[in-house]
């Protein structure tokens, strides 16, 4: 057994892990080609382990998925979301053009002995000890990253659970989701996605009136578009951030609102009553 200092934020935390290196994807101790010693866990599972610190995971732990965000238009640098039947989650993957290693509908496992369980605003993700006190991991070297990341099979169509705002709740955070015969609030149309100095939310409305920030990073490479004037199709990764639920939208052109704008709605962003609130009430 060894010590490893992990340091949050202000707080200096000693946790006492196993310091073994994971092995080779697909062999055993021998170095034999043989999976039967793994343990092949779900995403829930993982991200359950987090205790609101930062978690070295040092049990032989396996998660199994399909890339559904990568960083193809910028919206999630050195990032990709890996989602199965349980939810999603963040991979602190490290690199630049994952999208030519990780393209969406590849499916992954990820070894996850020897990485990191980390909180950023209420997202858990799994990456590497942080050298940075802001952040709870960091992201896995690129000459690292074959250790952990190992893709499988073809890659394949995957598809959004279509939601309706109100739907839009802290247990779905993580997941490919998409929503239809919404708009952008009449007080944002003629923005950009993204202001240039900072990342910027802008925010839905549907029929209903219930609202949805929409969250775009400044590095996206659609952050200085004209947002969509009409109504209609939008869809992206649900993320989360100290209480409120945001969309991430990571393929700009699957974003199709060309319908007319509809009327009768007033937008609340700030109302307690609306799903945007809701997100608070429980953690993701």
């Amino acid at each position: 057994m060894c010590s490893r200092w992990i340091v949050s934020g202000a707080i200096v935390l000693l946790g006492w892990f196993g310091c073994s290196e994971p092995r080779d994807f697909a062999s055993n101790e021998d170095g034999v080609d043989d999976e039967s010693w793994i343990d092949v866990v779900s995403i829930a599972h993982v991200k359950s382990l987090y205790r609101g610190y930062p978690l070295r995971i040092d049990d032989e732990v396996e998660i199994r998925g399909v890339v559904t965000a990568n960083d193809s238009y910028g919206a999630y640098r050195y990032t990709l979301v890996v989602q199965d039947e349980t939810g999603g989650i963040e991979i602190k993957a490290g690199g630049d053009e994952l999208y030519t290693l990780y393209p969406i509908g590849q499916e992954i496992r990820i070894r996850c002995q020897g990485l990191v369980l980390g909180d950023y605003g209420g997202v858990v993700s799994l990456g590497v000890v942080s050298e940075d006190e802001a952040y709870e991991n960091g992201f896995i070297p690129e000459a690292e990253r074959s250790r952990y990341l190992k893709k499988t099979g073809e890659v394949k169509s995957v598809f959004p659970d279509t939601l309706r705002i109100v739907e839009a709740t802290a247990d779905r955070v993580g997941t490919y989701v998409a929503f239809e015969e919404v708009q952008f609030i009449d007080a944002e149309i003629g923005l950009s996605w993204s202001e240039a100095e900072s990342d910027t939310d802008r925010h839905l409305v549907d029929r209903s009136g219930d609202t949805l920030v929409v969250r775009t990073s400044r590095y996206a490479d659609f952050a200085d578009w004209i947002l969509p004037s009409g109504s209609g199709y939008i869809e992206g990764i649900l993320g989360y951030f100290n209480g409120t639920c945001q969309l991430k939208v990571v393929v700009p052109k699957n974003v199709v609102m060309e319908s007319p704008r509809f009327g009768g709605v007033e937008a609340t962003i700030d109302s307690p009553d609306s799903p945007v609130a809701a997100c608070s009430t429980t953690d993701p």
